[in-house]
């Protein structure tokens, strides 16, 4: 790859990674669960257990984001399997969190 190709092939889960870390650790450090809740939802039930598990959760998708990225140098079938993967085992974790720390 010549110049900007890096950039060209991993540039967009890079900037996902960006903003997924932004969010993980403003969430971890502000405990603001609003962040990801929206406003006109109830309170939480814990919020100190559904900050911890909110932001553990996007930061291991931003894991992901990361690992894609370089798996899309190797097979881009392997990257788009592994972010697949990774978002529905978010998902599922993050319903169960729902259901245990939610409101």
């Amino acid at each position: 790859m010549q110049g900007n190709g890096f950039l060209e092939v991993a540039g967009i889960p890079l900037l996902l990674f960006a903003v997924l870390v932004y969010y993980g650790v403003r969430l971890w450090i502000m405990k603001d669960v609003t962040i990801v809740r929206g406003k006109h939802k109830p309170p939480v039930k814990d919020e100190a257990m559904y900050v911890k598990s909110a932001s553990l959760l996007i930061l291991f998708l931003a894991f992901a984001t990361l690992v894609m990225a370089f798996l899309l140098f190797m097979n881009t079938y392997a990257a788009l399997g592994e972010f697949i993967a990774a978002t529905l085992i978010m998902g599922i974790l993050w319903h169960r969190m729902e259901q245990k720390y939610g409101g």
